[in-house]
């Protein structure tokens, strides 16, 4: 196969993230040359229409028993075998989808939800955010449940498959999906949402003078996903004041900032302990000339 993106990361305990870092493709032959450095490494092969393939590199001590075969789409290797001349046959798979059943309902009356966001995401080991088009995976599927909260989504083979279902005024639910959950329905249920309104006064952290034209925002975990429709974004006027700004109790809940000049903030809110009305300060570190 012609084409194909080899791409070359490096094994840690604490991760295990994909990155681009000197791909290379396959050519007219389907053959690819690519350099490995002497700890541990992971190839991940990726074509789109096509399972993902691995061939992990260690050098470490590793059994025969744990090295896969030469025709496998997940091999084991030891960086000490390598002599630079022999080819590594990869096969590689075509996607499957399998359709999938979802039900959105109300967590307290289980009633169904219509017009809820469901959305299908496709991921590499951890979620990255917003890798989709750069790594060329599976198009993210974005659906709306129908009068009766369903929808039809795909499971692709291959992949982690990651279910999040969205709607104004709710909490958001995620959930990782099989192919084996088309058997029956997938049911998701969503939180409905309290609001409180308050406001934000934003101060220099040393001064304790008050800073204008500081962005306060929702904290939010895109992984590639659109913007929450519970997202909110104010701005602080000359007085340090933003307008009201209505607080949801979602878990987790927080609040970041944003200003030209200084670092960003980010404060963890107690829902449970806000009072309408209240204002809230939050003091901004000025950025030293080095930064």
């Amino acid at each position: 196969m012609e084409g194909v993106t080899i791409h070359r990361h490096s094994v840690t305990l604490l991760s295990l993230l994909a990155t681009n870092s000197n791909a290379v493709k396959s050519g007219s032959s389907g053959d690819a040359r690519i350099w490995v450095p002497p700890f541990n490494t992971k190839l991940t092969i990726l074509q789109p229409g096509f399972e993902p393939a691995s061939i992990g590199i260690f050098t470490s001590q590793t059994t025969p028993s744990m090295l896969a075969s030469d025709n496998s789409s997940s091999l084991m290797l030891r960086f000490d075998d390598l002599d630079g001349k022999s080819i590594r046959t990869m096969d590689i798979t075509p996607v499957q989808y399998v359709p999938i059943t979802i039900k959105v309902v109300d967590l307290s009356t289980g009633a169904p939800i219509e017009d809820a966001e469901v959305l299908a995401t496709t991921f590499l080991y951890l979620p990255v955010p917003g890798i989709e088009d750069r790594w060329g995976f599976p198009d993210l599927q974005n659906f709306r449940s129908d009068a009766a909260g369903r929808t039809l989504v795909k499971h692709v083979s291959g992949f982690r498959n990651v279910i999040t279902v969205r709607k104004p005024g709710y909490q958001e639910a995620r959930q990782d999906f099989l192919a084996s959950n088309s058997e029956s329905e997938l049911v998701l249920q969503l939180r409905r949402l309290q609001t409180k309104t308050v406001q934000f006064k934003t101060m220099n952290s040393e001064s304790m003078e008050v800073i204008g034209n500081v962005v306060v925002r929702l904290c939010e975990q895109r992984n590639g996903l659109p913007p929450d429709p519970n997202v909110f974004a104010v701005v602080s006027n000359a007085s340090g004041f933003t307008p009201p700004a209505p607080i949801q109790n979602l878990m987790p809940l927080g609040v970041e900032t944003e200003c030209a000049g200084y670092h960003r903030f980010t404060l963890g809110l107690d829902w449970r302990t806000l009072k309408d009305g209240q204002i809230i300060k939050i003091y901004v570190v000025k950025k030293g000339w080095f930064n």
